[in-house]
């Protein structure tokens, strides 16, 4: 399984839409047909917009699992990304304690904002 955190997977998006702005740019300069031409732009600047709605998505994520955490919940937490259902562990769930009738009852941490 493939796994990276949240910065790479901000880094990664930031590089994929100006990538795609990039060979949008140099598909106008190549294509020579008017219609091929606003097509590749259109689809080059529809994944770009994409891409980037998904990193904003991905920094909500990030914010409202740190909220949990920091106001002491221990669930795991859900997210969406590309329509798909990511769930983030809890305390519960990395500590071993997602066991029914063990104790749930961990102190609030502070998390320090990016």
């Amino acid at each position: 399984m493939f796994a990276f955190d949240l910065e790479t997977a901000k880094d990664t998006s930031l590089y994929t839409v100006a990538g795609a702005v990039l060979l949008a740019l140099v598909a106008v300069w190549l294509v020579k047909q008017v219609v091929t031409k606003v097509l590749s732009v259109v689809v080059l600047l529809a994944i770009a917009a994409l891409v980037w709605s998904q990193r904003a998505e991905l920094t909500d994520c990030a914010d409202t699992v740190r909220q949990t955490v920091a106001a002491g919940a221990v669930d795991d937490t859900t997210c969406t990304f590309f329509g798909q259902d990511i769930t983030v562990p809890g305390r519960n769930t990395i500590t071993g304690n997602d066991v029914p009738g063990a104790p749930t009852t961990i102190a609030p941490i502070t998390i320090p904002a990016n």
